[in-house]
């Protein structure tokens, strides 16, 4: 599901309402928002779906990746009222919102809200491979150098 902001000015403040005031902030100078829904059951039989989640994830990634390609900006939100989005747009059961989507183009420095300035040049930090990922069994960090 979308919205763009040009388009249809209410059904885009909605969406907006769904952010966390975090996300409110910066996310309406965005031209287009995206909710990701994974279907928990296959539409053909409805029997469960285990993979929805994942698969949701996977296109989401390649949504990430085409939009990059093409010059846009992308930042995926957790940050969101999933409840209030299946109100606000009527969505049928079945579906788990995962994430909201904004794309767009990269705002001028001078557009970027005082208080996200710093957050936004500072160095991005990421936990260390074996903090996360396990070698053979659970918990068995890897410690090979050439996979870090």
């Amino acid at each position: 599901m979308f919205w763009c902001r040009f388009a249809d000015p209410t059904r885009w403040d909605q969406a907006i309402a769904t952010l966390s005031d975090g996300n409110q902030a910066w996310a309406k100078a965005a031209p287009l928002l995206i909710l990701a829904l994974a279907a928990d059951a296959f539409q053909r039989d409805l029997k469960p779906n285990r993979w929805g989640q994942y698969d949701t994830g996977g296109a989401t990634m390649n949504l990430c990746l085409q939009a990059t390609a093409l010059g846009l900006m992308v930042h995926q939100m957790g940050g969101f009222d999933p409840r209030k989005a299946q109100e606000n747009f009527s969505l049928p059961g079945g579906f788990t919102p995962m994430a909201m989507i904004a794309i767009g183009y990269q705002l001028p420095q001078e557009a970027i809200p005082e208080a996200l300035k710093e957050r936004e040049h500072a160095p991005r930090m990421r936990r260390p491979l074996g903090e996360t990922f396990f070698y053979g069994r659970w918990g068995e960090a890897i410690i090979d150098p050439a996979c870090e």
